[in-house]
């Protein structure tokens, strides 16, 4: 007797005793989802950045020295601007006046998180001229004489200057960038008020944060409800019962309860986009749910005199092989996620994995019960999916190698699409044109002329930055950066320090690589405040390391990637070889998001897929079988992606998962087709094999329409991740059932004729 046996025999047991006891096993049903389920208010989501990012990640690693040599890379730009020069005067007011809110802790409207600051008010101080002395008639002609002092913190002609404002954000929650958000906004309003002629504008990783938060709560309030109505209507088309189509729905709400509330007690803090996967856990249900309940109908036809306890059972013990491996197929299937970069990809595969153990649970031994105490006498009236199905299996007989050859070439037509495919993972782009995000962002870019920032980090041996031979390497470098398309302007200390060499009684007016040491070591540490234990936005506190910012023009990811290795090339070339220098920075780390990701997913894919087929072909005993689920089940993934590819031409971070993601979810009812059809294996003619699949047909159309039209309403999200995955599910979804319906039963008929064959012989 095979251990398989032994399982299988030991689950019907289980089943027939919740069976017997059916009030108590939804007393406890209804205690274990209130318990566990009440975890679901404690689930933590964050927007953090490194949860995109796996701690080996190179250009995490990269960020994160520099955060330890630099301080924090949170900081919050705010631009004010006026309408032309001669409006200075009012600009410098309103600058000196937010320096004030910002440097009083007790103000109103201070930022809790904030560090420091850094503006032209910030630096007056340091170069000898206190505020309080220093009128703001003075401050202009101290940007005349002085116009290193324009060129770091106003645009050319003046209309318009940037405050970039450090902060320490200990709590990375939604909440706590809510709260965070909340005091900008604030800040920000208020110098509306104060000065209504002046542009307020302001952006950062706060922001970006809470942009990501409001465009995925709008998700979970009306489009993941909106899909629960879906699949109730399509549950109740279907079947023609509202109480099975709500018999269905609680199935998959239940697990999803327990899933969610699992993820609340873990503690463990989740991406705020990793909440869709509790969607998911939920239609993968409903689809186990809509075959048994199809095959219900089916024997109440066949057998009419059967009683409905009966006629339950059977249809469970029926499918429950394909159920128990659909489940187990698709759990791989998103644990190949682990093989993703980003810990939140991990995090949503295992939970989805996690979800499906509580969820095989439900639908052997509660689902039963729900159906005998909740449906009544349980008719089911699927008249309309079945003729359907007649229709479309006919179809299917009439030609079955030309639907197949069709079919198969509009994938490959599609699939080549892929040649075409760039990875841009620009945050704005998630987001509409018309979201206050990119509207500030605009606004940014049409005042100063740049919207972005790449960090260039230089290191040096001690005592070898603050010499002139290596200010010069560094001019020279700076220079040749400088001469580069994409490069707006850079933000570093060598305006500042020549300025401050010019000023100087006598001027200095040499080369740099002939300064005077001391000259050069007053002017850098009488502009930057460095201390032995604290550095600054530009030299860390041991003076090994520097920061220089080069501004960009808003662009794809692929130039920001080319902008990175091009910027490391010139460095190295300058002589900062090894990691002596390194361009990172949030900006940098996101273009390499969806490349990463999806290059480290290759390998996971492939495994899962393997898994998956030697799983089907222990299940159903057949090597081919095992074989032939694997390209009706990866096609239609690459095609929609293809498709995708060919109607927009970029893709972004959904691309990296969909492989997956949707290999996990399409290969239910390729099982549920193939069990099927090996049940029949001695019918492999074509009469036979449409016979079968008359019979299993009407569940693959009610799944496929349930997960197709539901993931579709993502389609409708204002994230443009989400309408990305929504579209790419929801085609790879409709594309996997015309294989199932045009290509899998061919190509069943071709292997299973071959290997019958060679049986033969």
């Amino acid at each position: 007797m095979s251990v398989w046996f032994l399982i299988l025999r030991g689950i019907f047991r289980l089943q027939r005793r919740c069976f017997a006891y059916k009030r108590m096993v939804l007393l406890v049903t209804g205690l274990l989802v209130a318990l566990v389920g009440y975890g679901a208010f404690e689930v933590k989501t964050s927007n953090d950045p490194f949860l995109l990012f796996g701690p080996g990640n190179t250009y995490r690693q990269k960020l994160e020295r520099q955060n330890e040599a630099f301080g924090e890379t949170n900081q919050t730009l705010m631009l004010l601007a006026v309408k032309s020069t001669a409006e200075r005067p009012r600009l410098l007011q309103a600058e000196r006046a937010l320096f004030m809110i910002l440097d009083d802790p007790d103000s109103e409207f201070a930022l809790s998180d904030m560090t420091s600051f850094t503006s032209v008010s910030s630096l007056l101080p340091a170069l000898g001229y206190p505020l309080d002395l220093t009128s703001l008639e003075e401050v202009e002609i101290l940007l005349d004489e002085r116009p290193a002092l324009g060129e770091v913190f106003f645009n050319d002609p003046h209309t318009a200057t940037i405050i970039s404002i450090k902060l320490d954000l200990e709590d990375q929650s939604d909440a706590g960038l809510q709260r965070a958000y909340g005091e900008q906004q604030a800040l920000a309003e208020h110098m509306r008020s104060l000065f209504p002629d002046v542009d307020v504008a302001f952006t950062g990783s706060v922001s970006m944060g809470e942009a990501l938060r409001d465009g995925l709560s709008f998700d979970r309030k009306f489009l993941f409800p909106l899909t629960l109505v879906v699949n109730f209507l399509v549950l109740l088309l279907a079947f023609r019962s509202l109480r099975i189509a709500l018999a269905a729905l609680g199935t998959g709400v239940i697990s999803v309860l327990l899933t969610t509330g699992l993820a609340g007690w873990s503690g463990y803090v989740f991406a705020t986009a990793a909440v869709s996967s509790f969607s998911i856990i939920m239609t993968l249900t409903i689809a186990s749910i809509i075959h048994i309940i199809h095959s219900i109908g089916q024997r109440q036809r066949n057998l009419p005199f059967q009683k409905r306890d009966a006629l339950i059972m059977a249809s469970f013990r029926k499918l429950a092989v394909p159920v128990i491996l659909a489940h187990a197929t698709t759990a791989v299937g998103f644990l190949s996620l682990n093989w993703a970069d980003a810990p939140a990809f991990q995090a949503m595969g295992n939970l989805v994995a996690i979800g499906l153990i509580f969820s095989l649970i439900i639908v052997l031994l509660v689902a039963p019960v729900i159906l005998a105490m909740g449906c009544g006498q349980m008719q089911v009236r699927d008249e309309g999916a079945r003729w359907l199905s007649r229709v479309l299996t006919k179809t299917w007989a009439r030609g079955p190698k030309f639907w197949g050859l069709l079919v198969g070439l509009a994938a490959i037509v599609a699939v080549a699409g892929l040649v075409r495919t760039t990875f841009d993972d620009q945050f704005i782009r998630f987001f509409p044109e018309d979201h206050p995000l990119r509207q500030n962002i605009q606004t940014i870019a049409d005042n100063m002329g740049w919207s972005q920032t790449v960090d260039l980090v230089l290191r040096y041996d001690e005592g070898e930055l603050l010499t002139p031979q290596s200010f010069q390497q560094l001019s020279d470098l700076v220079g040749e950066l400088q001469a580069l398309e994409q490069v707006v302007d850079i933000r570093s200390p060598l305006p500042i320090v020549q300025n401050c060499l010019e000023l100087r009684t006598p001027p200095y007016e040499g080369a740099l690589k002939d300064v005077p040491e001391k000259m050069l070591n007053f002017c850098v540490r009488s502009n930057y405040y460095v201390t032995e234990e604290f550095g600054n936005a530009t030299f860390a506190a041991d003076f090994r390391e520097l920061r220089m910012s080069l501004l960009i023009q808003r662009q794809s990811s692929a130039h920001v990637r080319e902008l990175a290795e091009t910027v490391e090339t010139m460095a190295q070339e300058a002589g900062f070889v090894g990691d002596r220098a390194a361009v990172s920075g949030v900006n940098v780390m996101s273009a390499y998001l969806s490349k990463v990701n999806t290059q480290s997913m290759l390998l996971g894919s492939a495994i899962a897929m393997v898994v998956v087929s030697i799983l089907i072909g222990v299940f159903l005993r057949s090597l081919p079988l095992a074989l032939l689920s694997i390209f009706p089940n990866f096609m239609p993934a690459m095609a929609s992606l293809g498709l995708w590819v060919w109607i927009n031409g970029e893709v972004g971070m959904a691309a990296s998962i969909i492989a997956a993601l949707t290999f996990g979810i399409v290969v239910d009812d390729t099982i549920h087709i193939l069990y099927a059809l090996n049940r029949g294996r001695k019918k492999q003619t074509n009469r036979g094999v449409q016979r079968v699949l008359q019979n299993v047909f009407p569940g693959v159309l009610t799944t496929t329409s349930t997960l197709g039209f539901g993931f579709a309403l993502l389609t409708l999200s204002g994230f443009a991740i989400n309408q990305q995955l929504g579209f790419l599910t929801a085609a790879t979804i409709f594309i996997a059932f015309l294989f199932d319906l045009f290509v899998l039963p061919g190509l069943y008929i071709i292997f299973m004729g071959r290997s019958r064959k060679r049986k033969k012989t």
